[in-house]
């Protein structure tokens, strides 16, 4: 399997290129979900960091992403180049240094029920940032009744899972660890029977299960973990751009 790592070519169209990289032309008619991390948080300075406040939804201002931390943990200011400049984006606290996650409520239009889907991110993490449970993305838990969707970085290896109300679950694998090779655009997408996730614009790596499931749950949607207390499955690189798009 051949898996291309590098950027788009410079002749591809911009609205084109922009999509790729999960930029403004990726936040589609269907995009249900879009954060940039543009701004800070509602009341907060711009330098961080952050233990409250909520980031704005570009795509439903109402769903704002906010801030929920544990023990001394907090979210913090990056920036991820993007061109000749930078882009800004946010990252999770390190290793016992608490926890952290952005939290959206839970709205029936982040279900994708039996449609198609897909969540995006960019994603940043270093070798020794990597843990065993990292979540980039999610709405539900592994046995929530109504089902899952999740974007992950376990062990540095992106992976997508989701589970349906039958409580069949379907699970792919990029294979490989994305540490420590900067920042990477992370894609985990179901089309009609077929779950695939994929890292830069590479090959797509596509389940074998049946995906043609019905995920429908009134879990929040959560951002760098799936809680804040102890084994919260903490992410501790750092994201930009997470979108969601339904249809």
């Amino acid at each position: 399997m051949t898996r291309r790592l590098t950027g788009p070519a410079l002749c591809v169209p911009v609205a084109v290129a922009l999509a790729m990289l999960g930029g403004p032309s990726a936040a589609a008619a269907t995009a249900q979900l879009r954060l940039t991390f543009d701004t800070a948080p509602s009341g907060q300075n711009e330098a961080g960091p952050w233990t409250t406040g909520c980031f704005t939804d570009a795509v439903a201002p109402a769903d704002d992403a906010c801030v929920v931390v544990g023990g001394a943990g907090a979210v913090t200011r990056e920036q991820r180049p993007s061109g000749t400049t930078t882009s800004p984006a946010v990252k999770f606290p390190a290793s016992g240094a608490g926890t952290a996650m952005l939290r959206v409520e839970h709205a029936s239009r982040l279900n994708p029920g039996t449609a198609d889907f897909t969540v995006s991110t960019m994603v940043k993490v270093a070798t020794g940032e990597v843990s065993p449970g990292a979540n980039l993305v999610q709405k539900g838990t592994f046995n929530t009744a109504g089902g899952q969707w999740k974007l992950q970085l376990d062990n540095g290896v992106p992976s997508c899972r989701i589970a349906g109300t039958s409580g069949l679950s379907v699970i792919v694998s990029w294979g490989s660890s994305i540490a420590g090779t900067g920042w990477k655009f992370v894609e985990c997408k179901r089309r009609g029977t077929v779950l695939s996730i994929n890292v830069a614009n590479g090959t797509p790596v596509n389940a074998a299960a049946d995906a043609s499931m019905d995920i429908t749950n009134t879990s929040d949607v959560t951002i760098g973990a799936k809680g804040t207390g102890s084994n919260n499955d903490q992410f501790h690189g750092e994201i930009d751009n997470v979108v969601l798009s339904v249809g």
